[in-house]
């Protein structure tokens, strides 16, 4: 399987640098001819050892090296290509001629911020399509709400807060309407208060919720909060979300909470290996002296007369100015939440380390993460027998997965927007905040191994339950690439913690 070959090629790579195949004085005077020679294991040991090889460069600032790996890459490697390989290092390629061109600031914004705002309006059709295709999101769902169930036992009002903005999804709550009617006690006064940025999505929420609610015969309310995550005052979260005495709250939050330690990076800045005191100009045209470093050194020079913020060096540029003075972001969030005192927050993340300072660490760990969601997406793109789905598999590639790439490998500082921790790693930020774990129970791990075997996913994928009981790893062979875990507040007494019986929630908020 490629992605177990992508692990074994590293290692050949490591032992064995390409560089005396990949440079030669005239490169491009047989291109594509040795590409043809090659046979199908060697484009892909070939293909590895460039992308680890162009990384290197880039990290270094060598623009002719990183230039001509770049060159080579995509001789071999295209978006359409049929070899799952051949596409993923199509989409980290892009990633690093991105990382390269943030070298210079200004050249890089007017040339790329068309493209991505091109693909916005891709993005909510490529989620479902993901959603859709690969079972992750389907198993936190359905564990979260039955970690939700197992905390509400006996509670006559429910407030839910989803928190999962671009990860929501009507269907989430629509399951645990179903859920809430086969409870002994009959079915609580339900209101869901969702965070999204998008007035659309969250007026199109509202509606299912409100039809499926009243088919149900559930007292439901739905309260709307158009914002970012990022974004929102967490000092006003209790006013924000509208949370009121004599309620039971559970908060759900899904591939979010990483995104909240970009903003404690936002005066990171840039750095470069091979600087040496150069502006980033200077640096390729000391790399490029012929008609591009000839370009870039005088006439760029003297149009944008190496403002600060062109050359992404100096302290006083935009970058350097973090966005939230005083108190972590993240940490700011977990503290306005631990006041709210849930019942429970179950929180899902990417099982991986895509937060770390040192560019080639984070680079390998994102490769080896990402080959396996490719590899899941062609599985399935097989498995369903449609012609559709080859082109939704291309969808998610590039949009949804490729974004994620692209933020892990092109970007830093406050720019850097996915930021993905192992489970082990943010349950540290979370003790520190003053959560405590609750336990998941066995029986949500069997109703998610049950699901995999509806879905015809079973063999593949897998559902672990840790040895403690706190975590549900979701793995592609064996591979953990998603992580479920369970959080109150600890030593909270409030009234979210304990409803009283006879007391219906404080309307007052």
């Amino acid at each position: 399987m490629f992605q177990q070959q992508l692990q074994e090629d590293v290692l050949s790579s490591a032992t064995s640098s390409p560089a005396s195949t990949l440079y030669s004085p005239t490169p491009y005077a047989a291109t594509g001819t040795w590409v043809q020679e090659l046979s199908s294991d060697q484009c892909s040991v070939r293909l590895i050892s460039l992308l680890y090889q162009c990384a290197s460069e880039v990290a270094a600032g060598a623009f002719d090296r990183a230039n001509l790996c770049l060159e080579h890459i995509m001789q071999l490697a295209s978006l359409d290509a049929p070899h799952t390989l051949q596409r993923l290092a199509a989409v980290f390629a892009d990633a690093l001629a991105r990382k390269l061109l943030n070298l210079v600031p200004g050249l890089s914004r007017a040339l790329l911020s068309a493209s991505a705002s091109a693909d916005t309006h891709l993005v909510p059709a490529a989620r479902r399509s993901m959603f859709d295709m690969l079972p992750f999101l389907k198993l936190a769902y359905l564990t979260t709400n039955h970690a939700i169930l197992e905390a509400m036992e006996g509670e006559r009002f429910v407030h839910i807060v989803d928190l999962s903005s671009s990860a929501a999804n009507a269907a989430q709550w629509i399951a645990l309407f179903h859920a809430f009617r086969g409870r002994s006690e009959g079915t609580p006064h339900l209101r869901i208060t969702a965070v999204h940025e998008s007035k659309e999505f969250l007026a199109g929420m509202s509606a299912v919720l409100a039809r499926e609610a009243e088919a149900f015969d559930i007292p439901f309310q739905f309260n709307a909060v158009e914002a970012r995550l990022e974004d929102m005052d967490f000092d006003a979260l209790r006013h924000n979300l509208r949370v009121r005495s004599g309620e039971a709250l559970a908060v759900s939050v899904a591939l979010q909470l990483h995104r909240l330690l970009a903003a404690d990076d936002a005066g990171g800045g840039r750095r470069y290996g091979a600087a040496g005191g150069l502006t980033p100009l200077q640096i390729i045209a000391r790399s490029s002296p012929s008609s591009f470093g000839e370009l870039l050194e005088r006439d760029l020079n003297t149009r944008l007369q190496l403002s600060p913020d062109a050359s992404g060096l100096s302290p006083q540029s935009p970058m350097f100015s973090p966005t939230g003075q005083g108190r972590p972001k993240l940490g700011s969030f977990l503290s306005a939440v631990k006041a709210l005192c849930p019942k429970i927050m179950v929180v899902t993340e990417q099982e991986a380390n895509h937060n770390g300072a040192v560019f080639h660490e984070r680079f390998d760990e994102a490769l080896n993460y990402y080959a396996s969601l490719f590899d899941c997406l062609e599985r399935a793109a097989v498995a369903a027998h449609r012609g559709s789905a080859t082109e939704e598999r291309a969808r998610v590639e590039r949009v949804v997965l490729g974004e994620e790439i692209r933020s892990i490998v092109a970007y830093e500082g406050g720019e850097r927007k996915e930021r993905h921790e192992r489970a082990r790693q943010s349950a540290g930020r979370m003790e520190a905040a003053g959560m405590e774990r609750v336990g998941l129970s066995y029986s949500g791990a069997m109703e998610a191994r049950k699901l995999l075997q509806n879905c015809g996913c079973s063999g593949s994928y897998e559902v672990r339950h840790d040895a403690e009981g706190h975590c549900f790893f979701f793995c592609w062979h064996k591979k953990p690439l998603y992580a479920v875990s369970a959080w109150r507040p600890g030593r909270c007494r409030g009234p979210g913690i304990t409803t009283p019986a006879a007391q219906g929630p404080d309307e007052s908020l």
